[in-house]
């Protein structure tokens, strides 16, 4: 019997081990349906206007709360979408934080873009946005086209195509390797 027991323990740790090397680890949290529908209802809200920017060119607004995984996880794909559309568009983080948070994230990620602080998240409520890793496509400067409520693979294809339709300029092929391949969405950006 004690055989028995110590062959059982050490299969269960050899498929633990396998597990471990084999499954990626997963950051984020699975966008609910009520998430999905708060975000569809965002498109066509008039938001506040906190930037100097063309009122001709899109506008990528993507929220980040510097102490969630998932915002570092989401941070490399925003950089190249910028690299991709950066002729064309505009883009902006909207940091959950004090000024000295926004300016220290993008000192540490080497955001190539504009970022803000949302001391008081009252950005992230005027566009709807309950969580990190949320992005709003803006058309005319104003008002949100659309509010994705979370990152994924499929998501940054789609907002690759709306960018590249809205400023007429040939899809950019976007390296995707590692992003999830369902909605994830990052922490509360409320405290």
């Amino acid at each position: 019997m004690r055989r028995l027991c110590s062959r059982l323990l050490i299969a269960g740790a050899i498929a633990a081990l396998v597990a471990a090397v084999l499954v990626r680890p997963r950051f984020g949290h699975p966008v609910t349906p009520f998430m999905r529908e708060a975000a569809a209802a965002a498109t066509g809200r008039v938001v506040p206007r906190f930037h100097e920017r063309a009122r001709d060119r899109p506008l990528v607004v993507v929220f980040i709360r510097p102490d969630c995984p998932c915002s570092e996880a989401y941070e490399p794909y925003t950089h190249e979408l910028f690299r991709a559309y950066q002729s064309r568009a505009d883009f902006l983080g909207v940091v959950a934080g004090e000024v000295q948070e926004a300016e220290s994230w993008r000192q540490k990620h080497g955001t190539p873009f504009g970022v803000v602080a949302d001391v008081d998240r009252s950005l992230a409520r005027g566009y709807a946005a309950e969580r990190s890793a949320y992005t709003a496509l803006l058309l005319d400067g104003e008002t949100v086209h659309h509010l994705w409520p979370g990152y994924s693979a499929g998501m940054l294809q789609d907002l690759g195509k709306r960018l590249a339709a809205a400023t007429g300029t040939p899809e950019a092929s976007l390296p995707l390797a590692g992003a999830p391949e369902t909605l994830t969405s990052g922490c509360l950006l409320e405290p």
